[in-house]
């Protein structure tokens, strides 16, 4: 959820006290871990792409799907959309730490392995999801789906029809 720190300060014990700011509806809920021992994670807010730019994605995903040859299922499509124009890149992993890590990544292939300071390491290609995209990345990504339509003579919506997606889509 959005919020806002509206105080840092320390308590008696030395710890940090942090005071944030909520919407109200989430009133109940917070009640309820009053007292509790809770997970938190505190970090900037970023606005989440839409799912309208999702499903525009997805529709454009399929027009190139059926207009390519040799042909390509749609999940085919997306993961050279991702790799292409996504969030994503080459890692390496300590091999012993190789399967907790690269879980966090939606798509991975190895790629290959080495030896760093006595310790092994896995090598891989990794790609995030669109799903965990933020405006901007979702906008990168449509972006160039936009023009791998074009480039295949699919018709695509206008510049300007786009535009007001994207307004849409950042929440402007």
């Amino acid at each position: 959820m959005k919020g806002r720190i509206t105080n840092i300060g320390h308590g008696l014990e030395g710890d940090l006290t942090v005071t944030l700011s909520l919407p109200r509806q989430y009133t109940d809920d917070i009640k309820k871990l009053l007292d509790a021992d809770i997970d938190a994670e505190i970090k900037k807010w970023r606005e989440k792409r839409s799912l309208s730019a999702n499903a525009y994605a997805w529709v454009l995903i399929n027009k190139i799907t059926e207009a390519i040859t040799p042909p390509m299922d749609k999940q085919e499509v997306y993961l050279l959309m991702l790799r292409r124009y996504g969030q994503g890149g080459q890692v390496s992993i300590q091999t012993s730490q190789f399967e907790s890590v690269i879980r966090e990544f939606d798509y991975h292939k190895v790629i290959g392995t080495g030896m760093a300071n006595g310790k092994e390491f896995t090598h891989a290609d990794v790609l995030v999801g669109s799903s965990k995209y933020d405006t901007r990345e979702m906008a990168v990504l449509i972006d160039g789906i936009i023009q791998e339509a074009r480039d295949l003579g699919i018709d695509t919506d206008t510049p300007e029809q786009i535009a007001r997606f994207k307004e849409r889509w950042e929440g402007k």
